[in-house]
This record gives structure tokens, C-alpha cells and sequence, in this order.
């Protein structure tokens, strides 16, 4: 059984609710987070969520602390996978109008699996336990060892990587996935609309040629 726990450096709460979801039933591990009241920092498994404020010394020691007790340390949801809707993050906005920069925590600490989502689904969560938990590292989760090479991921990134690559098969999944509707079929070929781009990454983990490109370039 995991010992597994969660550690939510600030955020929406939407990850956190959904792992929530996930985890609390979940039969082959035992999962702690202050938001369940029985907290442990010493899980062998700790999944973060939230990304890392350069600004805040505190949480990058923290962040440091984790991954120096951590037997696996999994980035969860997009902004501690690859910095999400953090990264348009700027100054002159109230309470706090000073400027400050977040990261995926992968700037600071190696991360051993990025699951990016806004937010992750839960229905893919207890799979992914289960191969860690059987020591199966099993070849669908080794797209989310691969997502932990990159500082960034977004439907920018697909359109340069896949549609103008002419590497496109059109299945729609990029559409279908992204969380804001950012993504949309012109002429049978995924288009983005920049301005409800997220860069969450979801759409480039669900395409299955991205994916595929992830792995052979930073895996194989």
C-alpha cells in the first residue's frame, strides 16, 4: 500500500477537490492532506499541486525539503505540471500589485511524474495509483514521466509541434479535452483561439501524436 500525500502550494482548489474525489475511496493507499485534517509530510509518495512562487523563499525550501524525503514526487494539474494560467501572472493588480513570477515546480525540484489537467480527471487518477502501487511502470503513464522534461505546454505548442508539423490525424482529441474551448476544427484541422488559451497542456497530452513526440524526444 502508498502512503501517499498532498501538498497544495495555492491554487483554484479545483485539482485538490479533484483528487479529493479520486483518492479517498482509493483501496491500495493511504492518502493524507490537510485538507482531510490528517496531514504528513513523510508520505513516500507526495503529489504537489499548485505552482512554485519565485518570490516566496519559504516555499522553495519547503519544495526542497519534500522532494529530499520523497520516494516519488508527482507534479499534479497543470500549474505544478507545466505553470498553467499562472504564467500570466504580472504587477499592477490589486491586493498584492508587486510582480510576481510563478513556475512549475519543476524549475526548482526533479519531478518524477507531471500530470498536467485543469484539473486532472478523476477517472484517470486511481489507474495511475494502481500502476504505481503494482510497480508496473507501465507504458500509459510514461507519458507523465515525460511531461516532467518540459518548462511549458500549451495548444501553442501543438499547433507549432503536430498541425503545421502536417503530422495531424484529425481524431478531434485535442477539441474534446481542452477545458475552455480554446481549441476548434477549421477545415478538419485543429485551430487555436489564442486569447482562452490556458496553457494547461491538456490538449498536447491527449493528442496522440504529441504524446508520442514527448516520449521518443525526452524517454527515448
Amino acid at each position: 500500500m502508498l502512503n501517499v500525500t498532498h501538498i497544495d502550494l495555492g491554487g483554484c482548489e479545483g485539482c485538490s477537490v479533484a483528487l479529493l474525489r479520486a483518492m479517498l475511496n482509493a483501496k491500495n493507499c493511504k492518502f493524507k492532506s490537510r485538507l482531510t485534517g490528517d496531514f504528513d509530510a513523510d508520505g513516500e509518495v507526495v503529489m504537489v499541486s499548485g505552482p512554485i512562487c519565485m518570490n516566496d523563499p519559504e516555499k522553495i525550501e519547503m519544495l526542497k525539503e519534500l522532494r529530499k524525503k520523497a520516494k516519488l514526487l508527482i507534479a499534479f494539474g497543470s500549474c505544478a505540471a507545466v505553470g498553467g494560467i499562472t504564467r500570466y501572472c504580472r504587477g499592477g493588480q490589486q491586493p498584492k500589485p508587486h510582480h510576481m513570477t510563478f513556475q512549475p515546480i519543476n524549475a526548482v525540484v526533479t519531478v518524477d511524474y507531471a500530470i498536467p489537467g485543469c484539473p486532472p480527471s478523476p477517472r484517470m487518477i486511481q489507474p495511475f495509483m494502481n500502476a504505481l502501487a503494482d510497480g508496473k511502470q507501465s507504458n500509459y503513464i510514461q507519458i507523465f514521466k515525460a511531461v516532467t522534461k518540459v518548462k511549458k505546454l500549451s495548444g501553442f505548442d501543438l499547433i507549432d509541434d503536430i498541425v503545421l508539423q502536417n503530422i495531424c490525424i484529425s481524431c478531434g482529441a485535442c477539441v474534446l479535452s481542452c477545458p475552455t474551448g480554446a481549441m476548434h476544427m477549421v477545415s478538419g484541422k485543429p485551430d487555436l483561439i489564442v486569447e482562452k488559451c490556458i496553457r494547461c497542456g491538456t490538449c498536447y497530452v491527449r493528442c496522440p501524436r504529441a504524446s508520442q513526440l514527448l516520449i521518443r524526444r525526452y524517454l527515448k
